[in-house]
């Protein structure tokens, strides 16, 4: 599908957002959904986007197209849901809209998976690969992902005076949380090791310098870090496939419910999740437990 032209009052909407103080994130998962429709809307009437011509039946093809024929996953086509509604409803108060077309549309059932995490294993030996092969930078960076479960585009964002090191403790602020709201989260022994000694090699850098630099300067892309821990999963032995920055995210968190079991509102709280059903999916086991778990029950 070609890209449509921005519509006006959809740029005049993500304006609105952003002096909200919507997070860059969220307003651009918004303009992709909206962009999606956009795109949509055009091939299939020949006509360009009007909020005000938007009917509901068009809102449900455009869904069950999603579904039959892009195959596309539940919590994708619940997001773009997502961004049409919020839109639709801020046009409607503006008089862009005579109606919400999407009142009436409902989001689709998701689909429950385990996240993939890694074996204890293939974390210790993707650590050792790179302690022993890697830059400080890359170390603290592993360390942090792995043992605070931060996003990575949150770890990214971090300044250096968004770390505080102490003798026995430790913690990061993160400023650019998902939707926008920052948290504090701590540090353990170990990432705070790997941090303080990556900060002494860098005695150069200010509070309001970007935390992670290199050579070649800041790191601020995200597919830096997918190949710099593809290159340390290839070292280790690993499959590249199995190691990225969410499967890090998940692998903390897999752990921590691990440790601590009935402790829901302190993995949400560590991971950035207002909703504690979002971090309920850490809770179903993987098929390799249960069969352990039958097998002990047998008589």
């Amino acid at each position: 599908m070609t890209m449509p032209t921005l519509h006006s009052t959809i740029a005049e909407w993500l304006d609105y957002l952003a002096r909200q103080g919507k997070s860059e994130l969220t307003m651009a998962a918004y303009r992709r959904g909206l962009v999606h429709f956009c795109c949509w809307s055009e091939q299939a009437y020949g006509q360009a986007f009007d909020p005000a011509a938007i009917i509901p039946r068009d809102i449900a093809e455009w869904k069950a197209r999603q579904q039959t024929v892009e195959k596309a996953p539940p919590a994708t086509v619940n997001a773009r849901l997502t961004a049409l509604s919020r839109y639709f409803k801020w046009a409607l108060a503006q008089g862009y809209a005579r109606s919400d077309p999407t009142a009436d549309i409902k989001s689709m059932r998701p689909t429950i998976r385990q996240p993939k995490a890694l074996k204890d294993v293939y974390v210790r030996r993707l650590l050792r690969y790179v302690h022993q092969t890697g830059q400080k930078r890359d170390i603290a960076l592993v360390e942090v992902m792995l043992g605070s479960g931060l996003r990575v585009s949150e770890a990214l964002a971090l300044r250096a005076g968004d770390v505080i090191l102490n003798v026995r403790i430790g913690e990061v602020t993160v400023r650019r949380g998902k939707g926008g709201v920052h948290r504090v989260v701590p540090l353990t022994s170990p990432v705070r090791q790997a941090v303080k000694a990556y900060l002494d090699s860098q005695p150069g850098l200010q509070p309001d310098d970007p935390l992670w630099v290199g050579e070649r300067g800041p790191l601020h892309d995200r597919s830096g870090v997918f190949q710099m821990l593809k290159k340390y999963a290839r070292l280790a032995g690993l499959d590249p496939d199995l190691i990225s920055p969410h499967i890090l995210r998940h692998t903390f968190a897999s752990r921590y419910l691990a440790a601590n079991p009935d402790d829901l509102r302190g993995l949400a709280a560590i991971l950035g999740h207002a909703n504690l059903n979002t971090v309920m999916i850490y809770t179903i086991p993987d098929p390799a437990d249960l069969l352990s778990r039958m097998e002990k029950a047998e008589l």
